[in-house]
């Protein structure tokens, strides 16, 4: 009795889990409003609490840091610091990824290696998406499990 008790209880929070990374997919696949606004070394002046939150399929596995600089200055490049906390955590590697002008989703940069634990950064050129204004980017594991997404303003 005690087992089949235990065998309901994690069936139960499997579909809490479950339902929980649904409207976590929802939120992230909603119009951006908002962003952390970062300085050029990555230091936040103001954050909006929706941006780089982890997913609950990865919660506790991996911390990212703000996307810097935010606003992004015409030309530069945008830095995303990733931490790995245990090892094989990550499904294979992690990925970032943006639509482009055509609404086409473009991978901006991975990290095949995200596996095992350390620090990492993904780095990419956005003026390649043709976009600017507020845009969201996603990070996602190379079997395409959302770990987490963010808003960036694109300067002209």
């Amino acid at each position: 009795m005690l087992r089949l008790c235990c065998i309901l209880l994690l069936l139960l929070l499997a579909c809490d889990a479950g339902e929980d990374q649904d409207d976590f997919e929802n939120q992230a696949f909603s119009e951006p409003d908002g962003f952390t606004r970062t300085n050029a070394s990555g230091e936040i002046q103001s954050e909006d609490d929706d941006d780089w939150r982890i997913s609950p399929a990865y919660f506790g596995r991996v911390v990212i840091d703000p996307a810097f600089p935010n606003p992004v200055p015409s030309g530069e490049t945008v830095s995303i610091p990733v931490r790995v906390r245990l090892s094989n955590s990550i499904q294979g590697g992690l990925e970032i990824t943006a639509h482009d002008m055509n609404g086409i989703p473009r991978r901006m940069d991975s990290i095949p290696n995200a596996r095992d634990p350390g620090s990492y950064v993904l780095r990419f050129l956005p003026r390649s998406l043709g976009v600017t204004g507020l845009v969201r980017v996603f990070i996602v594991d190379t079997q395409g499990g959302l770990v987490s997404y963010g808003d960036i303003l694109l300067n002209e």
